[in-house]
């Protein structure tokens, strides 16, 4: 797991000073040490590795070109981030987490031509044979993406963050929001609108449609909603609390599944071939089921 956290311009930085900053966040048997001729801090604490460097040249522009377009919500983030000229990168790795395929910087879905509303999908009426996914693995990522968000806020916090790159979900956060986030992080409410980027969308035809990218990180697969009249505020209210329910809770859905919303609402879930990403499996969010 990996955040890049861009800094201001003429930031101070003193990595031995950093060192104790982890230990004190992690607790004393945290074992700490420079490594890359003094440029990078490695903290290792229960068989986990957290290594913080120092890279004193602005985030590649290939990196972050698509995510700048895709903040609609952070108007200046383009000038702000402009502003610097140095970042962190930040590691997790957890021996127990296999990594995830790697994924490409979101494009930014505006309308997603050649999927209409209706007879898009092929549900299969058994379980497919999609392959299988580890409870456990869930867990342990959902841990090490709580670890992740408390190094990278301390490190944003102390040395004058513009903003977080999460490369899981390839989504740009404002440090206001990533803050505002972690304010009221816990085990039972994850800063999901960090880790999980939300991807909606309108047809040509008036249906919308949602996918997440960031879920493959967490050990699950991405949520697709491909077709669907619901509104854009029901589609993803709905599809945050389904994800919620699966990274707290470290629930893999089954394939037709009910998954209930709200004590009066629920929707059925489908394991299917993406038709976003060909080659990898999602979980479809059927929000017509209840109708």
């Amino acid at each position: 797991m990996i955040s890049l956290i861009p800094l201001r311009e003429n930031s101070d930085v003193d990595l031995n000073e950093l060192g104790d900053q982890m230990r004190d966040l992690l607790g004393e048997d945290t074992i700490v040490r420079l490594a890359d001729e003094g440029g990078t801090v490695i903290a290792e604490v229960a068989g986990v590795s957290i290594k913080a460097s120092l890279r004193n040249h602005p985030i590649p522009v290939e990196i972050l070109q698509e995510p700048l377009k895709a903040a609609w919500y952070w108007s200046d983030a383009e000038s702000e981030i402009n502003k610097h000229s140095s970042y962190f990168i930040v590691v997790i790795s957890d021996p127990r987490i296999p990594e995830p395929p790697k994924m490409e910087p979101a494009e930014v879905v505006e309308e997603t031509p050649n999927i209409e509303g209706e007879g898009v999908l092929e549900i299969f009426p058994e379980t497919p044979d999609a392959p299988p996914l580890a409870d456990s693995v869930i867990r342990y990522s959902v841990q090490g993406a709580l670890l992740l968000t408390r190094i990278s806020l301390l490190l944003g916090n102390n040395y004058g963050a513009l903003g977080i790159y999460w490369d899981g979900s390839t989504a740009l956060h404002s440090w206001k929001a990533f803050e505002e986030s972690c304010a009221s992080m816990t085990p039972v409410n994850l800063p999901l609108r960090i880790w999980i980027d939300f991807r909606l969308w309108e047809s040509k035809d008036g249906t919308r449609g949602l996918v997440t990218h960031g879920m493959t990180e967490m050990g699950q697969r991405e949520l697709e909603i491909i077709g669907s009249s619901s509104s854009a505020q029901q589609i993803r209210a709905w599809s945050y609390t389904v994800a919620h329910y699966c990274l707290e809770k470290g629930k893999v859905l089954e394939h037709g599944q009910a998954v209930g919303i709200s004590p009066k609402e629920w929707i059925r879930t489908w394991i299917v071939k993406s038709r976003l990403d060909p080659g990898t499996w999602a979980t479809w969010l059927d929000l017509e089921a209840e109708e």
